[in-house]
């Protein structure tokens, strides 16, 4: 956690020649070559460019860090590749020295580390431009808090109390600014929800590169399912979506509220890691019989979330830019859709015994996907929603394995195939542990 974030926002004077429109790869320099962003911002401009860059470390690492890891590590997808080290999430038996993970964590602190720098330097830049009318000043930075507070809330996901590290880390730092304790998983949270507050109040819609109003409300929602505050996640759910909001009108995968993008030029191999060798790929990763299976009889998602060959190999479909080389590909990485926030309206009101409206949202879902309504009660709310969002949500994220943890449901839905209560985390990289005699290790099966 220290060495790899040992850069600032390097090259952002590069950044700004090229435009603020599309997102831009920012990559690992030495530290000795690196720029200080108090040299490289000094305007609007270049802070627009340095902003890119921060969206570009959100690109980074992106089929372990947001997808793989998760999915692999739960009942919906299985490893067909032949990296042993993602085979290790597969069977629950990831160890401390595995790389795939220290690169997961790794490229979440280094988004950190990126939002930490230009919220150092940003607020001092003196330039006119950045205190229009419009507050384009506060506007940007409210953009860095979003991404950060996406970093922080995936950290605690995996790790559960991890270090909060809210000053960047430059190249001479040393002791404390380097050894930085884990904090517990509700300030984790607290810190997320700092962050995207913060977001939600100060975004200008249409002036960001992605993060907007309402996906900042609706982290604040799943973040409140997540801890229990089931009225917050109605209140934020419905500013996310509005209170009117028809899902049924909107076509599926077509309700996202938040996506980081890529372009060809600046692609991604996310289709190539699920598409089957025919298609070009090398499939690293597939849907389960589990998932496959759980599928009701008519349901339309199906058909977008996987396909089979031939000769009954299936494969996923939700990135599906099979036709372009991998490393090109410009699939948009869904990290937030309507859909869940219906599902979360539907579950939190169930949860407070609004069953009347928890059935209207529920069914919402349902009759876009052609299913016919079903009753939701105070016997049968939490195993239906938790199906709907298995099924909804599937491939996309880490939803399922989220799910399972949350509800206390994962010993026994998972255990069958070697899940164990200490598998409710995973462990911190030894590599870490290693270089910082501060950080201690999780209390995880192989730690």
């Amino acid at each position: 956690m220290t060495t790899y974030f040992k850069y600032t926002l390097a090259l952002v004077g590069l950044l700004i020649f090229t435009g603020c429109e599309d997102y831009y790869n920012l990559e690992e320099v030495n530290p000795n070559d690196s720029i200080d962003p108090a040299i490289a911002i000094t305007n609007l401009r270049s802070a627009q460019g340095a902003r890119a860059g921060i969206y570009s470390g959100l690109q980074a690492s992106n089929f372990d860090r947001y997808l793989a890891g998760s999915q692999y590590f739960s009942d919906e997808a299985d490893w067909t590749g032949t990296f042993p080290t993602r085979a290790e999430f597969d069977i629950y038996n990831v160890i401390t020295s595995n790389t795939t993970l220290a690169t997961m964590f790794t490229s979440h602190y280094a988004t950190i580390n990126d939002a930490n720098a230009f919220l150092d330097v940003v607020p001092s830049v003196d330039d006119p431009s950045l205190n229009e009318a419009e507050n384009i000043r506060t506007s940007l930075l409210a953009e860095a808090r979003f991404a950060r507070g996406i970093a922080f809330f995936e950290l605690t996901q995996g790790w559960r109390d991890v270090p909060i590290v809210l000053t960047p880390t430059r190249s001479d730092a040393v002791g404390d600014a380097l050894n930085v304790t884990r904090s517990p998983q509700s300030e984790v949270y607290a810190q997320a929800i700092s962050d995207f507050t913060f977001a939600r109040d100060n975004l200008i819609d249409g002036a960001s590169l992605g993060a907007t109003v309402a996906a900042a409300n609706g982290y604040l929602a799943r973040i409140a399912l997540y801890q229990g505050r089931w009225q917050d996640a109605i209140s934020f759910a419905t500013a996310a979506v509005g209170a009117d909001y028809d899902l049924t009108g909107i076509e599926y995968l077509d309700d996202e509220l938040f996506y980081i993008k890529f372009s060809k030029a600046d692609g991604n191999s996310l289709a190539f890691f699920y598409a089957p060798s025919a298609l070009g790929g090398r499939r690293s990763i597939a849907p389960s019989a589990k998932l496959v299976g759980s599928f009701e009889d008519g349901d339309l998602r199906a058909a977008a979330t996987f396909a089979s060959l031939s000769n009954g190999q299936l494969y996923g479909v939700k990135y599906d830019d099979f036709s372009s080389a991998s490393g090109n590909q410009d699939d948009p990485l869904l990290l937030m859709r309507g859909a869940e926030m219906v599902l979360i309206l539907a579950e939190a009101n169930a949860r407070l015994g609004n069953f009347d409206e928890a059935n209207a949202w529920f069914n919402q879902v349902r009759q876009r996907a052609g299913l016919a309504d079903l009753t939701l009660d105070a016997d049968n709310f939490e195993d239906l929603i938790l199906q709907e969002r298995f099924v909804e949500l599937s491939l996309e994220s880490g939803h399922r394995l989220w799910d399972l943890r949350r509800t206390d449901r994962a010993e026994e839905v998972l255990g069958p195939d070697g899940y164990e209560a200490c598998d409710a985390v995973w462990p911190l990289p030894q590599r870490d542990i290693d270089r910082n005699p501060n950080l201690e290790q999780n209390n995880c099966c192989n730690c």
